[in-house]
């Protein structure tokens, strides 16, 4: 095996598999490598030998390259090398890393360097540094905190994320909505009722998206409203959405969308909702939409009656 300091040097190559090759045999070589390594993390010019560095290191797992690997996190010029940095910090899996992880999210110039660190700090459940993100971050890291939150499911972060329903960016609304669905409380519903009149279609969508997440009577009546929604996109995501809660309260307004004057996919998608409520009352509105309903809601109708209901020719 070549010696591991020639090794370094190959990370360099200009041929992929030279340098791939010599990766693997570094990661092989195991904490004996974590030296030449963390010497061409801080010291390479060449900014591949940096960033294949922090990932053979990520691959060691050493825990003695934690502060370095910060260090590049926070100082090195080129953002693919912070990218790795974070990645590789993620997979030694020391939480002493969730602090240069924060800083990282909340300051890095890089977008994608940011993203990164967000989504090692959902592998931390890293909630404490999400919510104080929440509170002092930009717009952007807000953006990401609230996702990162969602992701984690942190019903104990509910009161923190609610109020961004109401932010003055679209996006951000926009991740609060999906986030207090991915938290799955019935309490969360209230929150989003602002949602349903936001004046952004996508926050609108994703509240419907939400409420089929969080299920229940009164998400069930929130999502209900929104079949009225000017945007044919909202009231498709309403569609869907009563059909996921499946509650027999939704079934009377189903009927009236499957037999309406709205676009036949939305009056298509009303018709699989009715078989997902599962409720035997939607039957013959099943079979009478088989009989006079447009192709598509036709073939939804069918599928229901014979995925649900056992009912075969309608």
């Amino acid at each position: 095996m070549e010696p591991l300091s020639e090794l370094v040097v190959l990370l360099g190559s200009e041929d992929y598999f030279e340098r791939q090759a010599a990766a693997w045999k570094l990661v092989e070589a195991g904490s004996k490598a974590t030296e030449p390594l963390l010497k061409a993390l801080e010291k390479g010019k060449n900014p591949q030998v940096r960033f294949k560095a922090a990932w053979a290191l990520g691959k060691i797992k050493d825990a003695r390259t934690i502060e370095p690997l910060a260090k590049a996190l926070s100082l090195d010029e080129d953002p693919v090398v912070r990218e790795w940095a974070a990645s590789a910090l993620e997979a030694i899996g020391d939480p002493r890393a969730v602090p240069a992880l924060a800083v990282s999210l909340a300051r890095d110039p890089s977008r994608e360097v940011r993203l990164r660190s967000s989504l090692a700090l959902v592998a931390f459940g890293a909630g404490e540094a999400f919510e104080g993100l929440l509170k002092e971050g930009d717009l952007e890291a807000k953006r990401m905190a609230v996702v990162g939150l969602g992701r984690l499911r942190s019903r104990g972060s509910m009161a923190m994320v609610a109020p961004f329903i109401g932010a003055e960016d679209a996006e951000l609304r926009r991740r609060a909505a999906w986030s207090l669905g991915e938290m799955g409380a019935p309490e969360a519903a209230p929150h989003l009722s602002p949602a349903l009149s936001d004046e952004s279609a996508a926050v609108r969508m994703e509240a419907a998206n939400s409420l089929a997440k969080i299920g229940g009577p009164e998400a069930c009546r929130m999502a209900a409203s929104l079949l009225d929604d000017v945007d044919p996109r909202v009231r498709l995501a309403a569609v869907t959405a009563l059909g996921e809660i499946g509650l027999a309260d939704a079934l009377d307004r189903l009927v009236e969308v499957v037999f309406g004057g709205d676009d036949e996919e939305i009056r298509a998608w009303a018709a699989w909702s009715l078989g997902e409520i599962g409720d035997p009352r939607a039957i013959e509105h099943l079979q009478e939409a088989c009989v006079r309903g447009p192709p598509k809601v036709r073939d939804k109708a069918l599928d229901s009656l014979v995925e649900v209901f056992d009912i075969v020719g309608g």
